[in-house]
C-alpha cells in the first residue's frame, strides 16, 4: 500500500476521533445520557421534567460561561460558588430590607462586579496566580456570606423575587431566555469582537499578545469581571428558585463549572483553546445528569462519588484533546 493510500486509510478514523472528543462528543453523551435515564424512568423524558433540567441548568450555565472566559485566557476561578452565596445573601437582604426585588438585583449584580474586580486586580496588577487568588477569595467570600447571615438564612423575601423562576414566555421559562440570550452574547464577543481574539491570544501566548499590542493584564483583569458578574447572575437566579439568601448555597459549584466547561471543549491545560457553544452542552449534560440520578434515587453520597469520577473524566478528556491535536 502507497503512503498516501495509508494517509486516507488513516483520515477517518483521526476524523472520528476528533468529532468524539469534540462538541459532537459531548452531544452524542448526553443523547446517551437522557436516552439511559430515559429508559429507566419515563418521567426523565417529559416536557415537565426537561424543563425542570433547564431552570436548574441555569445557575450552573452563568458560572461555566464566566469560567470559559477566565480559562480561555489560561486562568481558574475557583470563587464562583461563594460569589453565588455572598451576592445573593446581599440581594436577599436588600430585598427585606426595602421591599425592591430590583434593587435587590441590581445590589447582588453589583456586587458580583466587586467580587471579580478583586480577583482581577490581584491576579492582573498584583500578578499572583489566579489559583492561589481565588482559592483564597473563595474562602474570604464564603466567610462574609456567614458573618453577614450569622449562618442563617435569609428569608421573607417578596413573591415578586420568584417570578424570574416560575414565569414563562411563549413557553418557556424566564431563565432559560436568559440562559440563551447570555450565551449569545457570550458567543458574539468571542467569536466576532476584538476583545473575544484578545482572549484567545493572551490564554495561547500572553507574551506574544503583550508584543503584538494587547493590553494583557487589561484582558485578564476583565475576564474575571465577566465571570464574577455571571456568578452573581447565577446567585440571583437560585435566590429566585429557593427565595431566600443562603450563605451555604454554590457549595462546589466551581467545580461544576468547570467540569461543564472542560466537558464543552474548553482546554484545563492551555489557555486559547474552546469556545462557549461547548460549554452550554456541557452545563446541560452536568445537570441532566444530577437529576436523573435525583430521579432514580440514587444516595447522595453515591452521587458525589460519580460526579468526582464526571471531573475526572472531564480532566482525561481534555488530556486526549491535547494528544489528537498534536
Amino acid at each position: 500500500m502507497s503512503e498516501s493510500a495509508k494517509q486516507r486509510s488513516i483520515q477517518p478514523s483521526a476524523l472520528i476521533r476528533n468529532l468524539i472528543a469534540g462538541k459532537f462528543g459531548v452531544v452524542f453523551a448526553l443523547f446517551v445520557l437522557g436516552t439511559v435515564f430515559g429508559i429507566l424512568s419515563p418521567i426523565f423524558v417529559s416536557w415537565g421534567n426537561v424543563s425542570n433540567i433547564l431552570i436548574q441548568s441555569g445557575t450552573n450555565a452563568m458560572l461555566a460561561a464566566g469560567m470559559t472566559f477566565v480559562i480561555l485566557a489560561a486562568g481558574i476561578d475557583l470563587s464562583v460558588g461563594s460569589i453565588v452565596a455572598l451576592s445573593s445573601v446581599l440581594g436577599a437582604n436588600v430585598m427585606v430590607i426595602t421591599g425592591n426585588v430590583f434593587l435587590g438585583v441590581v445590589v447582588a449584580l453589583g456586587f458580583g462586579l466587586i467580587c471579580g474586580a478583586f480577583n482581577g486586580f490581584f491576579v492582573a496588577v498584583v500578578g499572583f496566580p489566579p489559583f492561589i487568588v481565588t482559592l483564597s477569595t473563595m474562602w474570604l467570600y464564603r466567610g462574609l456570606a456567614y458573618v453577614l447571615t450569622g449562618g442563617q438564612a435569609v428569608t421573607g423575601l417578596p413573591a415578586e423575587n420568584m417570578k424570574l423562576s416560575l414565569g414563562r414566555f411563549i413557553g418557556l421559562p424566564y431563565i432559560v431566555w436568559m440562559i440563551i440570550i447570555v450565551y449569545v452574547i457570550c458567543y458574539v464577543v468571542l467569536s466576532r469582537l476584538t476583545f473575544g481574539r484578545k482572549v484567545y491570544a493572551v490564554g495561547d501566548n500572553a507574551e506574544s499578545a503583550r508584543l503584538s499590542g494587547v493590553n494583557v493584564k487589561g484582558i485578564k483583569f476583565s475576564v474575571f469581571v465577566i465571570s464574577g458578574f455571571l456568578a452573581a447572575l447565577g446567585g440571583v437566579m437560585l435566590m429566585s428558585r429557593l427565595n431566600s439568601g443562603q450563605p451555604v448555597a454554590g457549595q462546589g459549584f466551581e467545580l461544576f463549572a468547570i467540569a461543564a466547561t472542560v466537558i464543552g471543549g474548553t482546554s484545563l491545560t492551555k489557555g486559547g483553546i474552546g469556545g462557549i457553544g461547548g460549554t452550554l452542552i456541557g452545563a446541560l449534560f452536568i445537570s441532566a445528569l444530577l437529576n436523573g440520578l435525583l430521579i432514580l434515587h440514587v444516595s447522595a453520597f453515591w452521587q458525589q462519588v460519580l460526579m468526582g469520577i464526571v471531573v475526572l473524566c472531564a480532566i482525561g478528556l481534555d488530556k486526549y484533546r491535547k494528544t489528537i491535536s498534536n
